[in-house]
């Protein structure tokens, strides 16, 4: 497989000042949200990292960039953005991957985040910590306490036929602190570049495979206090955790699906709504999904419809899987996250004692 080309877009509003970047990678059904969470890092105050925006979409040539982030219009090659993955993911997802070497190349330390997030507290401590020669820093997929659900009926299997280690945590790409510099020497692009060719529309979860099988025993634990994902939320951890990153990492979506009221509550639909007034795109909640009236659930209910890319079915399935494990998963995720105190690089030792003895009640 061809390398890919340097591609480095325009830069709007803003240069590279620091060594280190936040970076988003986003094509065109995600664009808004990758708008507003850069939005969202760059106002950070006294943050010591620059904010990237890649953006698949042509509409990102002409779009303004939030005050303090560089957007590029960038391209993934031919033969990757052809391949196929799961019905609710992009092909552009493998863009990540190509980041330190092809677009931001000048960055000695990166930290991607997925657009499908909501940043709650300061991003700098992440570029602070000590990797101890790991290549990236991830936190620890929820797919671990969801049983046969989210494709993982035949895990082991898919495991030993793909290359991942089965005696390791699977770890998420949607938060990655990469020490980019290591990254580039190691030549990681391309031994990513080659692993997808062997596997064409073979990796179930595409990028997240790639680096669980090329980082192994190479990747440090961050503590789901940097990717609180969907799965944790509603189990009364948010308090414990304190997120600074929330992951709304499942087919159900805050800003767009009006069952999510009926497992989270609003107050996440309420958020997004506040942060897309005065932007590009100021109705892309709608209000049904936050306020009370029959007409106005309506609505956001067709709105729903229009704006789904995965079938009905996966809603229905996600809200008859979490009613169905939400007792277990509140032990489950308790005792997940007590068990991996010890591993986490971000967690101080006064923390881990406070998280033990909450996690215990």
């Amino acid at each position: 497989m061809r390398r890919l080309p340097a591609n480095p877009g325009k830069a709007k509003h803003s240069v590279m000042k620091c060594r280190n970047a936040v970076f988003f990678a986003s094509d065109a059904a995600y664009l808004p949200l990758a708008w507003v969470a850069a939005r969202a890092a760059s106002a950070e105050p006294g943050r010591n990292f620059d904010v990237v925006l890649l953006a698949e979409h042509e509409a990102a040539r002409t779009l303004i960039a939030p005050p303090g982030v560089i957007m590029r219009h960038v391209a993934l090659p031919a033969n990757l953005a052809a391949l196929a993955g799961p019905a609710h993911m992009s092909a552009f997802t493998y863009a990540r991957l190509a980041a330190a070497d092809v677009w931001l190349s000048d960055y000695d330390r990166l930290l991607y985040i997925d657009s499908d997030t909501r940043i709650t507290g300061p991003l700098s401590p992440l570029f602070t910590l000590d990797l101890h020669g790991a290549l990236i820093a991830g936190a620890e997929d929820c797919g671990r306490y969801l049983g046969t659900a989210a494709g993982r009926e035949d895990w082991d299997e898919y495991r030993a036929a793909t290359g991942l280690p089965r005696d390791r945590p699977y770890y998420n790409s949607g938060v990655m602190l990469m020490d980019a510099a290591q990254w580039r020497a190691e030549g990681t692009w391309q031994a990513a570049q080659d692993f997808i060719a062997d596997r064409p529309n073979a990796l179930r979860f595409m990028d997240q495979d790639v680096l669980n099988v090329l980082a192994a025993g190479r990747i440090a634990e961050l503590s789901p206090r940097w990717n609180f994902m969907t799965h944790y939320m509603a189990l009364g951890l948010e308090p414990v955790i304190a997120p600074h990153i929330l992951h709304y990492a499942n087919v159900l979506k805050p800003w767009r699906d009006p069952e999510w009221a009926t497992l989270y509550g609003d107050a996440d639909s309420r958020a997004f709504a506040a942060l897309f007034a005065g932007t590009p795109w100021p109705h892309l909640v709608p209000s049904g999904l936050y306020r009370t009236g029959f007409w106005r659930m309506r609505a956001a209910r067709r709105a729903a419809l229009r704006a789904r890319h995965v079938p009905p079915g996966a809603i229905a399935g996600h809200v008859a899987n979490f009613t169905a494990m939400a007792a277990r998963l509140k032990c489950d995720v308790r005792a997940g996250i007590k068990d991996g105190l010890d591993r986490y690089i971000d967690v101080t030792d006064a923390e881990k004692a406070a998280w033990h003895a909450a996690l215990t009640r």
